[in-house]
């Protein structure tokens, strides 16, 4: 198989404004056999959204969730359930790719069957974190895939994997189902690479989800429920990166509740503000851990 068809999911709600930019990236690229599936978690009917926008393309198709805000893992589930491509990836609708993203990712991914690329977080448009540190950055060679690298920065990964051979989905989880499809991923594909080449542009901004005054409620619901997944064996994990994944995901819940603690103190200060300020804040893992203890403030 030299050249495999390509899957790409994308759930879809209130994407009015940013679906047309993302799908655009996914269509311009330079693989010769793709699809795009949107989720429709709201109703929308984005093939005319698109078609209205002047971009009509036979590889996109689309499905319904069955209803409103049920969850980007709900959306994905239902993308993944029409795709078709022997390899499966993904986009949200607020993101966008760079140019040569897939041409890049699968094959190695076809090859080892899942990979990763170096995902390139953007706030306010520009660039502060990337999945990858400089000193890990080859102009061709892959990296290891491992739980410590894909959780210690909380920079989202957006794999590419052989659909046939990995047969798993999302769990329902109002916060971070993509963190443990990731890492069940990865436990079925320890062969797993992540490629330097920075193909996802992932966009934080002001009024997105993760920076909403819900999120901080809603993140530690997700860690609690999570913590107790893993603990009572209901993921797909090794043992290792089970273990793993407790100790990044406790440390994310004490952020949650630094969080939740400094907004109780200031009525003027929201979660975006507080998010914005500590996405801005590079640190280094002693002054993470202070901070999720309560011993560094922003």
């Amino acid at each position: 198989m030299d050249q495999p068809s390509i899957s790409v999911l994308m759930p879809a709600y209130k994407a009015k404004a940013t679906i047309m930019r993302a799908a655009k990236s996914v269509l311009d690229q330079d693989w010769p056999n793709i699809e795009l599936v949107i989720a429709s978690d709201d109703g929308e009917d984005y093939i005319a959204v698109l078609a209205n926008h002047g971009l009509s393309d036979d590889r996109i198709r689309q499905v319904h969730t069955g209803g409103t805000g049920t969850g980007d893992w709900n959306a994905r589930n239902s993308a993944l359930a029409a795709a078709n491509g022997d390899l499966v990836t993904l986009i949200d609708s607020d993101d966008e790719y760079a140019p040569g993203r897939l041409s890049a990712l699968a094959p190695i991914a076809n090859a080892s069957g899942a990979a990763i690329d170096n995902t390139q977080l953007f706030l306010n448009d520009v660039v502060v974190a990337t999945l990858l540190h400089e000193d890990e950055k080859r102009d061709s060679a892959t990296v290891e895939a491992t739980a410590p690298l894909i959780l210690r920065d909380r920079t989202p990964v957006f794999p590419m994997w052989r659909r046939e051979d990995f047969r798993i989905g999302w769990h329902k989880l109002p916060h971070a189902s993509d963190v443990i499809f990731s890492l069940e991923l990865l436990s079925a594909a320890p062969q797993m690479r992540v490629i330097s080449h920075g193909g996802y542009r992932y966009y934080k901004r002001p009024g997105s989800m993760t920076l909403s005054d819900t999120m901080t409620e809603r993140s530690r619901t997700a860690y609690y429920s999570i913590i107790a997944s893993i603990t009572a064996g209901n993921y797909a994990l090794t043992p290792k990166i089970a273990d793993f994944a407790l100790y990044e995901i406790a440390k994310n819940l004490n952020q949650a509740k630094s969080f939740g603690q400094l907004l109780a103190k200031d009525p003027n200060l929201t979660h975006e503000m507080l998010a914005i300020r500590f996405n801005q804040h590079a640190m280094i893992e002693s002054e993470r851990i202070a901070f999720f203890e309560g011993e560094l403030e922003l």
